[in-house]
């Protein structure tokens, strides 16, 4: 009786470790996404930052030539900002709320940095636009 008792007990022991095993794996998943999520982030955090370097040395700079003749970088905007709104769908699609604080603040982050980048190539693109109607 004594040995029945002790292979129940080992057994519910390696059950525990199981569980944790598995449970420490998925917040290594976890973290391993939301560090993904993160790199992601600083990609488009950079895009928008050059874009408003772009913005404002157009803006400065008084140029009388066409910016964008051959409408490569509006394509290029375009582009991005597609890119933009298919991540946004997966993101919305991809929150919810069983998911560990870390993810989900990687979450917010990234859907406010994909925001302010659309913003900005959504601004730019425009006055792209307004400057080479000017010029023409």
């Amino acid at each position: 009786m004594r040995g029945l008792t002790i292979k129940h007990f080992i057994r519910d022991v390696q059950d525990v470790f199981r569980r944790v095993e598995s449970y420490l794996l998925s917040l290594g998943a976890e973290r391993r996404c939301a560090m993904g999520l993160d790199r992601v982030a600083d990609r488009l955090a950079s895009m928008g930052a050059k874009i408003n370097l772009m913005r404002s040395r157009m803006r400065d700079g008084g140029m009388e030539v066409a910016i964008d003749a051959d409408c490569s970088l509006r394509d290029a905007l375009r582009g991005l900002k597609d890119d933009i709104r298919g991540i946004r769908r997966q993101l919305a699609g991809m929150q919810t709320p069983q998911r560990s604080a870390r993810l989900q603040r990687a979450f917010a982050h990234l859907g406010k940095i994909a925001e302010e980048t659309y913003v900005c190539a959504d601004r730019l693109q425009w006055e792209i636009d307004e400057h080479e109607q000017k010029l023409a």
